[in-house]
């Protein structure tokens, strides 16, 4: 599915670029001959012939509900938080981008989709209601809702009528909800910090590994399982793990390698503590050698500074990457712009992705595509999914990216 299908969506999208009207001018009128009557003879009666059926048949039509937190009954535009607005847009352009694979799969390769879309404004009341609507009991996919709370509570019924449930944007542990009909799209933290370590060791193989924490307490959340992966996939480097309030910026020299690669993982987010610790690693790096190794969120830091970020090799993890120089991801920014008006979000990206990829599996497996994930790779416009099977916690995607900062932008390393 991660290539003839791409090939074949581009192509349409640029067939339909081609679709003008062209102008013939009329032709003369020819001379007509004279008109000679002849005797009706009686026809020759025939034995008709049956002629074969070659109709295809139709594909069996799949119900899917998108369930997003727009809160259009809570949005009043003179008073709308930038929260408010923010949610409705990332709803807003998640089912833009989600429609527009289903009605690229329905052209393409045949599909039949029923879309109902339902508005969760991420409020526990109306999520319960909606959890009763008999149109969401009939779906044969739930993608969403977005947020963990709500995600519960939907997981309770995609469990009890065996209906498989998206979840298409938190990246929550899927143990969290215990739901074997769950699938997980956005890779989890825990599985951040396993693929940092491997990486690490496979292809950064430094001399010392350093882990700087801050002391802010959710960094723990990043930090406790690198630390596991570190033991489980990366033994035998030399590791250590050391505070920041306990021996001061000043000392971190006192914990580098004066030969070989230094690797410091920064699980942190804090915008003091970055700034303070990059300007002290940015001064060694003229004595040591150096790289970072980042928390996922850094992607969305705007208070980083780029160019000390490349002078220090940093990499950080990522579960999407939009390559802009990309022919298909130019056909689809451009389509995606003449048909709503404006630019694609990163939510579009990860609606389209995600219908693209199910669409497919439902023309190709029918009613059982669920039982198909983990068979099917794929390889989309802004991510890749290669699921893996959890018989307890259902399917989560077990692709990670690695990305480096280099000339200005994130490089896929891996």
């Amino acid at each position: 599915m991660s290539g003839n299908n791409f090939f074949l969506l581009i192509s349409f999208l640029l067939f339909l670029g081609a679709c003008s009207p062209k102008v013939i001018a009329p032709a003369k009128p020819p001379v007509m001959p004279p008109v000679v009557v002849k005797p009706v003879e009686k026809p020759v009666e025939e034995t008709p012939k049956s002629l074969p059926i070659t109709t295809e048949p139709i594909k069996p039509q799949m119900l899917i509900s998108l369930v997003l937190p727009f809160g259009l009954d809570k949005i009043e535009i003179s008073t709308a938080t930038l929260q408010q607005i923010a949610k409705a847009n990332m709803a807003l352009d998640y089912y833009l981008g989600f429609k527009m694979a289903l009605d690229s799969v329905a052209v393409l390769q045949g599909g039949n989709f029923k879309l109902q879309v339902f508005d969760s404004t991420d409020d526990v009341k109306k999520v319960n209601a909606l959890i009763q609507k008999q149109e969401i009991k009939n779906s044969d996919l739930i993608v969403g809702p977005v947020f963990p709370n709500s995600i519960k509570a939907f997981s309770s019924l995609s469990k009890s009528l065996k209906i498989p449930l998206v979840s298409p944007l938190a990246p929550s542990n899927p143990n969290t909800f215990n739901n074997p009909y769950l699938l997980t799209v956005n890779n989890t933290l825990n599985q951040h910090a396993f693929v940092a370590a491997a990486f690490i060791k496979n292809t950064l193989n430094p001399k010392k590994v350093l882990l700087i924490r801050s002391g802010q307490a959710d960094e723990f959340k990043y930090a406790n399982p690198f630390k596991k992966g570190i033991d489980s996939l990366a033994k035998g480097l030399n590791f250590a793990e050391v505070g920041i309030k306990a021996i001061g910026y000043q000392n971190i020299s006192l914990y580098l390698s004066p030969t070989g690669l230094n690797v410091i993982v920064l699980p942190a987010t804090n915008e003091t503590f970055l700034e303070t610790v990059f300007k002290e690693l940015d001064k060694l790096s003229l004595t040591f050698k150096i790289a970072v190794i980042g928390h996922p969120n850094w992607e969305k830091a705007t208070f980083l500074n780029i160019e000390t970020l490349q002078r220090l090799n940093t990499y950080i993890t990522s579960s999407y990457s939009v390559d802009y120089k990309n022919f298909e991801t130019n056909t689809f920014v451009k389509h995606f712009r003449n048909n709503n008006n404006q630019e694609p979000s990163e939510y579009a990206f990860k609606g389209f992705d995600t219908g693209f990829y199910l669409a497919n599996l439902m023309v190709k497996e029918g009613k059982n595509y669920f039982l198909a994930l983990d068979k099917n790779q794929y390889k989309g416009l802004h991510t890749q999914f290669d699921f893996i099977k959890n018989n307890q916690f259902g399917y989560f995607n077990g692709n990670v990216m690695v990305l480096k900062y280099e000339d200005f932008e994130l490089v896929k390393q891996n």
